[in-house]
């Protein structure tokens, strides 16, 4: 979406488990106004492929990184993209960041889980074993319950629909294998985000239980250049919930000058 010839660096963005890159689409229109916004199908989600096996951070950052690359040739300025990821999307970006600190402008790390204690990942792990026995069904009616409060369900119901879809559409095995890895997490963190020079934003949502406000300001300890930003009553899904008002946290850190 938008050209390639922008005024601002191109931006990617890489979407969470159980959506796609249609979790995007409230925002996308804005984003793009003076950039190029990419948005790319994580390995067993929408369109596409689920490769054989089980599936590894590397995995997930080899694909992140060909899209970066491809989106760096087709830029007419040849300039490095921005990364910006949401929970799994946020895992993949700082792993990006941190193995491959050259391939990235700017690093939005959105709902991202960091450093989590053992009582922290029981959940997921609960909610994992309940989809292997069971399907998506309940994971998915778990996801709405935790993620959107029962009066944004009111006021939002085509929204909070569309996401139940989406979840409930995703290919078992492929959610099984991404949400494995979101369990276990990146074998490298903490420690690797100390590698991770790109200008950092850890933005959250004020009510999200998974990843807390806590753990976005301990990944902007953690990076070299690093500052975190939790946005008042929303959840799990911000540019869902609020999409005006996380498009302008965000455009905000992708915009501001570049320090001397």
């Amino acid at each position: 979406t938008g050209t390639a010839g922008g005024t601002r660096p191109p931006l990617v963005l890489v979407h969470g488990i159980g959506l796609d890159l249609h979790l995007w689409d409230l925002v996308v229109d804005v984003l793009a106004v003076d950039r190029q916004v990419i948005r790319y199908d994580l390995f067993g989600h929408g369109r596409s492929d689920d490769p054989p096996g089980p599936r590894s951070i590397d995995d997930f950052v080899s694909q992140c990184l060909g899209v970066l690359a491809a989106t760096t040739i087709e830029d007419t300025a040849g300039r490095t993209p921005d990364l910006a990821g949401l929970s799994l999307g946020a895992m993949v970006a700082l792993a990006v960041g941190a193995r491959h600190p050259k391939t990235v402008g700017r690093l939005v790390a959105m709902n991202a889980v960091f450093d989590r204690t053992a009582d922290q990942v029981e959940g997921p792990r609960a909610r994992l074993a309940l989809t292997a026995a069971e399907g998506m069904g309940p994971v998915a009616d778990l996801a709405i319950a935790r993620w959107f409060t029962i009066d944004w369900q009111v006021e939002h119901p085509e929204r909070a629909a569309v996401v139940d879809e989406r979840i409930r559409s995703t290919d078992l095995d492929g959610y099984l294998k991404a949400y494995g890895l979101f369990v276990e997490g990146d074998p490298s963190m903490p420690a690797a985000a100390a590698r991770i020079t790109a200008p950092t934003l850890a933005l959250t949502g004020e009510r999200d239980t998974g990843s807390t406000p806590a753990m976005s300001r301990a990944i902007a300890s953690a990076v070299v250049d690093g500052q975190s930003r939790v946005l008042s009553g929303l959840g799990h899904l911000p540019p869902i919930e609020a999409p005006e008002s996380w498009s302008a946290a965000l455009l905000e850190f992708l915009d501001r000058p570049n320090q001397p």
